[in-house]
């Protein structure tokens, strides 16, 4: 149980403390309701160079890294399709001046075109790295165009195209920048050894004079699939891989806490059921993964496979038969279940949630992720979702999803 107590100040900033006296330290997170999802198709890449751009200083503290360091505190930043997250930690009877510099840099940042022209060039040098040059790079890119047609998750957070990169303004970076970076589109979360009374008076002291309001543009909705999709494509990798995704919920429904212990159940640990089928018993694969995307806006659920081409060279058909497999894996999932395997894969989730606990920074994290979603308390009924879920809600669950019009399927093929 994460204990914590909540204000909002007038203007539209939440502030949420959770006091943890066993730590000398303190952990300032504040989190934006501002990720890829809020840029335009045609300038995308935008919320990541800016969390970049926000480490570029202020005038009043020209090097933020260099001062965060200076209180022997650490801080990172990163950004996802929904939200972009800042946090610092240090020791605790330095969080008046974590608070005056996130305060400052919610409303004060100059974003100095020498430090714009650096982080455009630090962020295509990581495009390349992570998309571009490197052997399956563009493997989720060309996921999510598959199953998104008209919604902004259609791009990773990367960025679509390293041109956008290349030329994002300074006045691009300032207008998201101003529509995004304001107190009624954050969250405020300190855990460690505080009381909610200082840090609600350090709210309104550094955070309450700040006045401008979020102006968010529309966001498309996404079309229900009416049709199997499937992508097949020729790449320089080591080996071919299949992906095999199904349209799910929003990451606050029924669908996704099924969806993700239903993804535990079938690939969380050598002993599971994908790499028991597919890599010990028929050596079809040398790799095999499930997961779910855990956003904002429906999501999806996918089954990744690796091919074991060296045992299957002479089968033409390979990643056909092993989507076949993920396929019939997951039909006939609820036959397979095992009370044991069920109970492990809870048993984890649970452990998981528990860790997630410990840390200040951790508990920090959730909290505001949890009160952007609407409900602050979800970091402490997370428990009572997975616990509840039922053999039945997972047979109901795969009938309902696994069918042609909601499967997309992609085939990622070495080259010859």
């Amino acid at each position: 149980m994460i204990e914590f107590e909540k204000l909002t100040l007038s203007n539209g900033l939440q502030v949420v403390v959770n006091r943890d006296e066993d730590t000398p330290l303190v952990t300032l997170n504040v989190m934006y309701r501002a990720g890829s999802r809020n840029e335009l198709p045609e300038k995308t890449g935008l919320a990541h160079l800016l969390e970049h751009c926000m480490f570029t200083g202020t005038e009043k503290y020209p090097d933020y890294d260099e001062f965060v360091q200076s209180l022997y505190g650490e801080n990172n930043a990163y950004t996802t399709t929904d939200i972009t997250n800042y946090y610092i930690t240090l020791p605790a009877e330095y969080i008046e001046e974590a608070f005056a510099i996130e305060a400052d840099r919610m409303c004060n940042l100059p974003l100095f075109e020498e430090g714009v022209v650096a982080q455009r060039s630090v962020v295509m040098e990581e495009m390349k790295q992570t998309s571009l040059n490197k052997p399956y790079g563009d493997f989720y890119h060309l996921l999510r165009g598959l199953i998104y047609k008209k919604h902004n998750y259609r791009w990773p957070t990367i960025g679509l195209d390293i041109n956008h990169i290349a030329n994002a303004t300074r006045e691009d970076l300032l207008d998201f920048y101003h529509r995004y970076y304001t107190p009624d589109n954050a969250v405020v979360v300190v855990s460690g050894n505080v009381t909610s009374k200082e840090i609600f008076d350090l709210a309104e002291r550094y955070f309450g004079g700040i006045t401008t309001r979020c102006q968010p543009r529309e966001i498309p909705s996404e079309p229900k699939q009416t049709e199997r999709r499937e992508l097949c494509v020729e790449r320089d990798v080591p080996s071919s891989k299949v992906c095999l995704s199904y349209n799910i919920g929003t990451m606050t429904s029924r669908d996704f806490y099924i969806s993700d212990l239903l993804t535990d159940i079938l690939a969380d640990g050598s002993s599971s059921l994908l790499p028991v089928a597919l890599i010990r018993a028929k050596h079809l694969c040398v790799e095999t993964n499930a997961s779910v995307m855990d956003t904002m806006d429906p999501g999806f659920i996918m089954l990744t496979a690796t091919a074991n081409e060296d045992e299957n060279a002479d089968n033409a058909n390979l990643l056909k038969d092993i989507e076949a497999e993920l396929r019939n894996i997951l039909l006939s999932l609820p036959e397979r279940l095992t009370d044991y395997d069920f109970e492990k894969a809870k048993n984890r989730a649970v452990v998981s949630k528990t860790f997630q606990q410990i840390k200040t920074q951790d508990k920090a994290t959730s909290l505001a992720m949890a009160t952007l979603l609407g409900d602050t308390n979800l970091v402490n009924t997370d428990y009572e979702q997975f616990a509840s879920v039922t053999t039945k809600e997972i047979t109901d669950f795969i009938n309902k999803i696994v069918v042609p019009d909601n499967e997309c399927v992609l085939y990622y093929h070495k080259k010859a």
